[in-house]
């Protein structure tokens, strides 16, 4: 069996598009949220999500979307050059898409070739889980104390596996859309776990559209200082 693990696609449909080329083989795909925002192809994400039965948790950026769509951003016609991201991602989404955003749990679990998995978008901000005693409380508070033994998480764009113990792990598969200034690699970020064996998987593809796109909107002048790997550097 095999699965696929996104998280942070952020309305980059070329990204998501290029990773599932790579691993079309895949028999389920959970999402680790963060699906729009920061990105121009939000409802071309939604409609990949829906289309492929994408099991998926709520990111911040998602809540984030749906609560400024509830407040009426989309009808205060703001001004093209004044719009951050949030205000754009909207524009582009209806009624059927946010109430997709709003119904997504903020925790899942599931089990495959004899492990127990639970996703969650956050831990605590940016930081990570560095002990035994951090993962108990997080799985007691968050999840109940359900019993698993690897732990998904996105938000921090940081890919990476921590072993706590043998048996016991959390894993971030990175983002699918873009990197942290500090970090340079312009590939999508995910992971996979096939037969039980999970795995850190990069892969490169054409930015060119994005930068297009990205340099034609209008945003405001905090959004346009939001340094992107695709957008920034080309």
């Amino acid at each position: 069996m095999k699965v696929l693990i996104l998280s942070d696609i952020h309305s980059n449909i070329h990204a998501l598009e290029a990773i599932w080329a790579q691993e079309k083989d895949s028999d389920q795909i959970y999402a680790v949220g963060d699906l729009v925002d920061y990105g121009p192809y939000p409802k071309e994400v939604l409609d990949w999500m829906r289309e492929h039965k994408v099991s998926s948790v709520q990111g911040n950026h998602d809540a984030w979307v749906s609560k400024r769509y509830r407040e009426g951003v989309a009808e205060n016609n703001i001004p093209t050059e004044d719009r951050a991201w949030v205000d754009h991602n909207i524009s582009l989404l209806d009624e059927a898409d946010i109430v997709y955003l709003e119904q997504l749990p903020t925790t899942l679990t599931f089990s495959a070739d004899g492990f127990d998995y639970a996703l969650t978008h956050i831990y605590d901000k940016y930081r990570e889980i560095k002990s035994l005693q951090q993962y108990e409380e997080f799985r007691q508070t968050r999840f109940e104390g359900a019993p698993f033994t690897r732990l998904l998480f996105g938000h921090t764009h940081r890919q990476g596996i921590r072993h706590l113990s043998d048996d016991l792990l959390w894993a971030n598969p990175g983002s699918v859309s873009y990197r942290r200034p500090d970090d340079l690699d312009q590939t999508a970020h995910y992971a996979t776990i096939t037969d039980g064996a999970l795995s850190l998987s990069r892969i490169s593809y054409d930015h060119s559209v994005l930068f297009e796109i990205t340099q034609r909107l209008k945003l405001n002048e905090n959004e346009r200082k939001h340094e992107w790997s695709w957008a920034a550097r080309g």
